[in-house]
């Protein structure tokens, strides 16, 4: 399974993760560092609603939701 991972700003905004990333999807409170598509990394965990699978006619990619730290 192939997920992107999507993080929320403290600023309020959301970041895209430049990396795909493949495996397991990580399991609710995983703290992690990720590296942003418009800047630096930045230390996130993974949040309640952490994850939309991917659909049917979709690309294949799930998404996680993580909140920044």
């Amino acid at each position: 399974m192939a997920y992107r991972i999507y993080v929320r700003l403290k600023s309020g905004g959301q970041a895209t993760g430049r990396e795909l990333h493949s495996g397991l999807l990580p399991e609710l409170g995983t703290e992690l560092d990720v590296p942003l598509t418009t800047g630096p990394a930045v230390k996130a965990r993974i949040g309640l609603s952490h994850t939309e699978l991917n659909k049917p006619g979709s690309t294949g990619v799930s998404e996680v939701f993580a909140d920044e730290i």
